[in-house]
Parts: C-alpha cells; sequence; structure tokens
C-alpha cells in the first residue's frame, strides 16, 4: 500500500461520517459526495508533493520560494473548495442553492460566483 493511499483511509471515513450527519430527511447528494473525494485526493495529492518538494530544496540548501508559492496557493484553493463542499454537505441539501451553469458544480445559496470556475452565477 503507497503512503498516500493510507493517508487517503484515514481521511475519507471523516469526511463521510460527516456527511452521514446530514438530517435524516433528504440525502446527502451524491455529486458533492463525489467532488468532496476528488478534492480530498487533490489536496493530499498536493500536499505530498509540496511537502517532498521543499524536503529535496531543504536538504540540497537551496530553497527556492518563487516554486513553492505558486504549490502553495494552489493547495490553499483546492483547501477552501474543500471547505466550501463540507460545509454545503453540513448543512444538508437546503444550503445548496444550485448547481454552476458552467461547471456543474454545486453551490451555497446567495452565491455571486463559482467557487470552482469563477463565472457568474444566475440568481
Amino acid at each position: 500500500m503507497s503512503a498516500l493511499g493510507g493517508v487517503r483511509s484515514l481521511i475519507r471515513p471523516k469526511a463521510r461520517a460527516r456527511a452521514a450527519d446530514v438530517s435524516t430527511d433528504a440525502a446527502p447528494d451524491q455529486s458533492l459526495i463525489a467532488e468532496q473525494d476528488r478534492l480530498l485526493t487533490r489536496f493530499t495529492v498536493l500536499q505530498c508533493e509540496l511537502g517532498g518538494l521543499f524536503y529535496e530544496m531543504a536538504i540540497r540548501d537551496h530553497v527556492r520560494m518563487d516554486v513553492l508559492l505558486p504549490k502553495a496557493a494552489a493547495l490553499q484553493r483546492v483547501d477552501a473548495e474543500l471547505a466550501q463542499v463540507e460545509h454545503l454537505l453540513s448543512e444538508g441539501p437546503a444550503a445548496v442553492g444550485g448547481h454552476c451553469l458552467n461547471c456543474s458544480v454545486a453551490h451555497a445559496r446567495g452565491a455571486a460566483f463559482c467557487s470552482s470556475c469563477g463565472r457568474p452565477l444566475e440568481s
């Protein structure tokens, strides 16, 4: 088993447990659960890549912030998307305002722009 698979197995049960806590009168949106899984995987990969990259630079005593900062920013964007999806799952179907017409990602009620593609959302 790879280290990445081990990390995923630790994260996913917790995320699924949170999704299961949604009120029993409405099932969680399966597309949100799939999006959460995709983002968890992407987050884990980016975090491992960033850590490995920093480690390799550090042992060679040649840390380049111009390389690390864009990778950290990408990780931060995925983390923000993941937080939004987890919020939508924890609040239940009532929190979902709709889906982006451009990329089909769910968005919260009252959102003006898609968190995934940045397009304005129709009211």
